[in-house]
């Protein structure tokens, strides 16, 4: 069979799923698009982010699940990404982040909507939704600080891009923060969709939490490119820290989640979603962002 070479290195043909076996997560993208394209047109608010690589990314991490189950994450993630899109771009004072952040804590702690902000109607939206979900109680108090940890990160992260911001020379600092990366809002609203809750939640727990430092490595190496040119940023990679040590890092610790969760394969898809969930996003960001080639890009921009 005829090889083609990709990227700079030769794969085989067979070494692909076959087309039968990319026809049920291509379909199953495809309605978690055109769900988020439903969603986000009610929010307008909300700013222009990468629908598409979402999801991709959800079917890929859940491809036995329906689109119904999926849906709350999958808006969970159009929601991050616009946060983090404004956070970046429109935020210009600390007490602004601030309360935009206290805010948000409140109406995941509360139920309460606020519609102050379209961002934070959005959330309100969905924060409805998660009260409907059967398994959402059980799990709000596991959730409710981890999400608290992720705007923590992005705070972090703002104080560090601004101009004579925090010292970035402690690499370990800024991995303490690798909740910026926003999956502990993401990810577990997977598992609220049936009661009860997954078992061996302390173990999932650890491995989400290593794997939100094994994402945010990847995507840092994916978006170094623009990131270091551009204002407001920040990145391991300007921490004084090398590519290669960055890729074993990676190494090390996707190691780390192997061994963690194969004691709960096969009989456990909680883990297997998370073991899914890293070996796509590492994958996914060696070759691509999720920014500038899908509906986030005008459609008149040169490619």
């Amino acid at each position: 069979m005829r090889a083609a070479v990709r990227a700079g290195y030769v794969v085989s043909a067979a070494d692909w799923p076959t087309p039968a076996q990319c026809a049920p997560v291509t379909a199953l993208a495809l309605e978690i698009l055109s769900d988020l394209r439903s969603w986000s047109a009610r929010h307008p608010g909300i700013r222009a982010v990468p629908v598409e690589a979402m999801a991709m990314a959800e079917a890929a991490t859940s491809p036995w699940r329906p689109a119904a189950e999926l849906r709350l994450a999958a808006r969970l993630d159009l929601w991050t990404y616009a946060l983090d899109d404004h956070v970046e771009q429109r935020i210009t004072g600390l007490g602004e982040l601030d309360d935009l952040f206290a805010r948000c804590n409140a109406v995941l702690s509360t139920g309460e909507p606020d519609d102050t902000h379209p961002l934070l109607a959005a959330f309100s939206d969905l924060r409805a939704e998660l009260d409907r979900e059967p398994g959402f109680a059980a799990l709000s108090g596991l959730w409710a600080p981890k999400f608290a940890d992720c705007l923590a990160g992005m705070r972090y992260d703002w104080l560090a891009g601004q101009p004579g911001g925090l010292d970035r020379t402690d690499a370990a600092r800024y991995l303490d923060h690798a909740d910026s990366v926003l999956i502990w809002i993401v990810h577990p609203p997977r598992w609220v969709t049936h009661p009860p809750p997954p078992q061996h939640l302390d173990t999932l727990t650890a491995a989400l939490d290593e794997i939100a430092v094994i994402i945010r490595l990847a995507n840092d190496l994916a978006t170094y490119h623009w990131e270091r040119e551009q204002p407001g940023q920040n990145n391991i990679l300007m921490y004084g820290v090398s590519r290669e040590w960055v890729l074993a890092e990676l190494a090390r610790r996707t190691g780390l989640v192997h061994d963690r969760l194969a004691p709960l394969l096969p009989d456990v898809n909680a883990a297997a979603e998370l073991v899914r969930l890293m070996e796509w996003a590492v994958a996914f960001y060696a070759r691509a962002d999720f920014r500038g080639w899908g509906s986030d890009v005008p459609a008149t921009a040169d490619r």
